[in-house]
């Protein structure tokens, strides 16, 4: 087997690159036409992601002094929602922050998923305010899940005796890129008690019942219908007009068409589907609450953090992988499933400018965190240090760690983080096994140009490209 290579990325010959390039222009005017305006912040996240990794945008030359072998790095576009590049560098470097400096080594994890019914989707995925109260309804139901379960195997006495720890992640797309909000929940499989000799053990409990996972799921849709109706947006209402469509109406629209399978500009017709599988029976597995559905089947050994690293990054996967996403002959797109329909559909063929309305709507709005920590994860808590990993030292603990304005943060760099996800040493020279090193920041339009024309075309450049 050959070792990994690092290749430059070259994101203008992928198929979702090429298709927001030629129809975005095309899906603004018809939006325009209608009198809907994109929102600056989809507009922004577009305009990033056709610039992100291109190398007339600027880039970073780096250089072995040995040899003079040289190397360049594009600039990322640090987007959350069409750029499947950076979301996969976000998704990545938050598993790993997580397995490294929140999750405890000897403690296992179970995942736990929350989907909504269909109204509450479109609700979710702009009312940011009520999504924090869900997130937070929703990991209170099974942390009191949990001490109770303690309560009742342990012996504790009380429940505030039982401490929970857990990191909660918003996803706002389905396998189809559909707008599908629902939440991912990481907890510990257990309670931590302070023993008679003061010390902080945990303690493992059983596996969770259908029952019990019944119950949560209806304490959830209780609690959400009580804070609907206090928020005056449950059925028992006044009728209201709809604030998002009044304020930004083409979000409106988008969503209602992701949300339903519709297509946007021809109202009423639906996404053309393709049947690939044979259709199944549903299996015996009954909806737990009017829509709210829990499950908590998928649970990683206190051993495993290989399989809890994984885990931690397909809860914060990007929308569209490469290898899902073709262009067929009539120039339309074909979208192939994670996981066939039961009705044996397992793709989903959308026109160019449908597609780039099915990713607008997947554009989280800004400054809004997707990753919550609670319970003993928590920043604040003050059992946090005798739990989760704790260094020797701390300037140890750090040195893969970005440093801005002398301060570490806890984002990987991005030549650890390659080598910790792929296996490669991008500052390792490829002729003389030197390390290379940063020369310069190509910003300005004529030093972009006179440092690429030096190098030739790209079919000369260096093999390594």
């Amino acid at each position: 087997m050959h070792a990994p290579v690092y290749r430059l990325r070259e994101p203008e010959h992928t198929v979702l690159w090429q298709c927001v390039r030629e129809h975005l222009p095309a899906f603004v005017a018809r939006t325009a036409e209608a009198n809907r305006a994109l929102p600056d912040f989809v507009r922004k996240e577009f305009e990033g992601f056709l610039a992100c990794g291109i190398l007339e945008r600027g880039f970073a030359r780096i250089r072995c002094l040995g040899c003079g072998f040289e190397r360049l790095v594009a600039f990322s576009c640090k987007g959350r929602g069409v750029c499947p590049s950076c979301v996969a560098r976000r998704m990545s470097d938050t598993a790993a922050h997580l397995v490294d400096r929140v999750f405890p080594s000897e403690v296992p994890m179970r995942q736990w998923v929350l989907s909504v019914p269909m109204p509450l989707r479109y609700l979710l995925a702009w009312d940011t305010q009520l999504l924090s109260r869900i997130v937070r309804i929703f990991v209170a139901a099974v942390a009191r899940h949990l001490r109770r379960t303690a309560l009742r195997e342990l012996g504790v006495l009380r429940t505030k005796d039982a401490h929970v720890g857990a990191v909660c992640m918003v996803q706002r797309w389905g396998g189809s890129a559909n707008l599908n909000v629902h939440l991912h929940g990481l907890c510990t499989d257990g309670v931590f008690v302070r023993e008679a000799d003061g010390a902080l053990r945990f303690r493992e409990l059983p596996e969770p019942t259908r029952g019990e996972i019944a119950a949560i799921a209806w304490e959830v849709c209780q609690r959400v219908v009580a804070l609907l109706r206090k928020r005056g947006q449950w059925l028992d209402a006044p009728p209201e007009a709809d604030a998002l469509a009044e304020r930004e109406a083409l979000l409106s629209e988008l969503y209602a068409a992701s949300l339903s399978g519709t297509l946007l500009f021809n109202r009423g017709q639906r996404q053309v589907r393709l049947f690939g599988a044979a259709a199944r029976e549903a299996r015996d597995k009954p909806k737990n609450a009017y829509g709210f559905d829990v499950d908590a089947s998928v649970r990683v050994p206190a051993h495993d953090r290989e399989g809890l690293e994984r885990l931690a990054r397909y809860m914060l996967r990007p929308v569209l992988g490469k290898s899902r996403l073709t262009r067929q002959v009539d120039g339309r797109y074909r979208i192939r499933l994670r996981k066939a329909w039961r009705d044996g559909t397992t793709d989903i063929v959308l026109d160019g400018v449908e597609l780039v309305g099915r990713l607008a709507a997947l554009v989280p709005q800004p400054r809004v965190h997707l990753t919550k920590y609670f319970g003993l994860f928590a920043p604040r808590h003050a059992l946090r240090r005798e739990v989760v990993p704790q260094p020797a030292d701390a300037h140890a603990a750090c040195e893969h760690a970005v440093h801005t304005r002398g301060r570490p943060e806890r984002r990987l760099s991005w030549s650890k983080l390659l080598a910790r996800v792929f296996r490669v040493d991008v500052l390792e020279c490829p002729r003389c096994k030197s390390r290379l090193q940063r020369i310069e920041w190509c910003t300005s339009p004529e030093r972009i140009d006179a440092v690429l024309r030096s190098r030739g075309p790209p079919a000369d450049l260096d093999p390594v490209a």
